[in-house]
């Protein structure tokens, strides 16, 4: 019977059995599909998070390098560094990532990121690959554009496009970092070269970005001439095959990134010197010296504008007394009779005899501006209500401008002692310090050198200081809370103790719509709002907003407001 049994089932066994094993060796086939997908898909992950590491510190390597650019060069903070072109040469050897001379002045350059500049390791993206850069022409340092300022009026000048060929940014992009990733088919060959010993490979951008044909017009992301880089994606055919594809990663640099920094430590920089300033022993009632005329617009020597209690910041600080008659230290000065409109119009006069002698550049060119303001301040101050003597500093300075510019055109000579007299003509306007002890400097070397600087130059323009009624030179070294004292408001400040400030610096930021800064005695031209809303130089309103960048209040008033209390507390 069990026999009997045995060899009728038999056979179902066998089929059973059969069926069993080809399950399990379709499982064992779906799951090796499956795990093999899944550690593709994984290794791609790592090495886009690789990519991604590299780009990151490569980028914040580049913005510290333009953030601090003007303490390490001669010009200005912003300028980023050139690319290293082809390893031979940038300085001391070995030379493979350091940064060169890089073509013409005004053009983009691309090549592999200099990352022994920027005090960095070779970074490499996930394939192994070392990084690419590109920078363009107006932030690349060597050489530099042409009449470039460095602020936040210099425009961004690449265009981001994305995968389906769509704008991602336009007007902002200074700079990119590039992982090359894996060659692809259109790349040449990444044949080795004795100049990257550390990276490999070879200078040649085409063996490692593509050029994406398939774009309509095409855009080239290893020939950077036309300011275009396109994100990494594929094309495909009707029937879903891929028919070319680009795997650059790109991580680009706004200006942004740059002049959000650079403006704040800029502002930051002027409040340091006013905190000095109030701070000082010799100024015990804390007061700052007088803004600048807006109109006052010719570098260098911007000196502060009696009487103007909000206006530019000033390059050197004027004390001069605004308040009635006798505001000299001594009677017998020959200003001492004058009330403050009366000094702040010999300051002015003097003033645009400074300008001219900084417009003027010797020998052919033309003196006639300065000859004509050298005699107007001569004529000025020998007249009622003046009636200097020859003697006096401020109509000698006139009548020796005046004297030594001849000719037609006038050729002025001897101009280190025109300014040795002009010096000495401010000199007596400063003298009058309204009765109260006020350092004549700013205090310590660090400011003067600051406000001496390419950076401050360039920034000069964009920062205004306000003062509180009774912070002024003479002042009383007090403000009323809520009436003449400052405040601030806004997102951008902690608003711990606004409205007991006793002066303001403010920066403006990028141009707003509507804003034309070739106009640069109009305030609204670079300030918003409360900013800019009747701050009249001798009695402004007080009050003052500021913004975080994140926030969308900021898109309509983008001024940093910084604070002064004459404690060193501001936050």
């Amino acid at each position: 019977m069990p026999f009997s049994l045995l060899a009728i089932t038999g056979g179902k066994y066998q089929k059973g059995g059969a069926l069993l094993v080809m399950l399990v060796i379709l499982v064992i086939g779906i799951t090796t599909v499956f795990v093999s997908s899944l550690s593709g898909t994984t290794l791609q992950n790592r090495r886009n998070h690789s990519s991604a590491e590299s780009l990151a510190k490569a980028k914040e390597a580049l913005i510290g390098y333009a953030l601090t650019y003007g303490d390490t060069h001669a010009g200005a903070h912003g300028f980023l560094p050139c690319p290293d072109m082809d390893g031979t040469a940038g300085g001391s050897s070995p030379y493979e990532g350091t940064s060169e001379t890089c073509g013409n002045a005004g053009d983009h350059t691309i090549g592999r990121l200099p990352w022994r500049t920027l005090d960095l390791p070779a970074l490499y993206d996930g394939a192994g690959e070392c990084l690419w850069y590109a920078v363009s022409g107006k932030y690349k340092n060597n050489p530099a554009a042409s009449g470039t300022t460095m602020n936040w009026d210099n425009p961004g000048e690449f265009t981001i496009y994305a995968d389906n060929g769509s704008i991602v940014e336009a007007g902002e992009v200074v700079a990119a970092v590039i992982a090359p990733g894996p060659p692809l088919s259109g790349n040449s060959a990444r044949t080795a070269s004795s100049a990257a010993p550390t990276c490999g490979g070879n200078y040649t951008a085409a063996a490692y970005l593509e050029n994406d044909t398939a774009h309509s017009p095409a855009i080239d992301n290893s020939n950077i001439a036309s300011g275009k880089l396109i994100l990494p994606h594929e094309h495909r055919d009707a029937n879903g095959n891929v028919t070319s594809s680009t795997n650059d990663q790109i991580l680009y640099i706004t200006r942004q990134d740059i002049w959000n920094s650079i403006q704040k430590r800029i502002a930051r920089q002027a409040k340091k010197c006013l905190d000095d300033y109030a701070a000082d022993a010799s100024n015990p009632d804390h007061k700052y010296p007088w803004a600048v005329s807006l109109s006052n617009n010719i570098a260098p020597n911007r000196t502060g504008t009696p009487g103007f209690r909000f206006g530019r910041f000033p390059d050197v600080p004027n004390i001069s007394g605004s308040g009635g008659t006798g505001t000299c230290p001594s009677s017998s000065s020959p200003l001492s009779s004058f009330d403050a409109a009366q000094i702040t119009a010999l300051n002015d006069a003097l003033q645009q005899v400074q300008n001219a002698l900084d417009a003027y550049t010797g020998p052919g060119a033309t003196g006639n501006v300065l000859n004509d303001a050298g005699e107007d301040l001569k004529d000025f101050a020998e007249d009622p209500p003046y009636n200097l003597p020859w003697s006096d500093p401020i109509r000698s300075a006139g009548k020796y401008v005046d004297d030594y510019c001849s000719g037609s055109p006038k050729t002025c000579t001897n101009t280190s002692t025109m300014q040795t007299k002009l010096d000495a003509a401010f000199a007596e306007i400063n003298d009058c310090t309204g009765g109260s002890s006020m350092p004549s400097a700013w205090v310590g070397t660090s400011c003067q050198s600051f406000f001496d600087s390419n950076s401050w130059a360039a920034w000069r323009d964009w920062v205004f200081l306000q003062i509180a009624d009774g912070y002024q030179p003479d002042g009383t070294g007090s403000c009323t809370t809520g009436a003449t004292c400052l405040s601030i408001t806004g997102t951008g400040h902690t608003n711990a103790g606004s409205g007991s400030y006793h002066a303001v610096v403010v920066a403006a930021s990028k141009t707003l719509a509507g804003q034309n800064r070739s106009t640069i005695d109009t305030v609204s031209n670079f300030l918003e709002g409360v900013n800019a809303a009747g701050k009249t130089p001798a009695t402004p309103t007080p009050d003052f907003v500021t913004h975080r960048i994140s926030e969308p209040d900021y898109n309509t008033v983008n001024d940093t407001v910084l604070c002064i209390d004459g404690k060193n507390n501001c936050p």
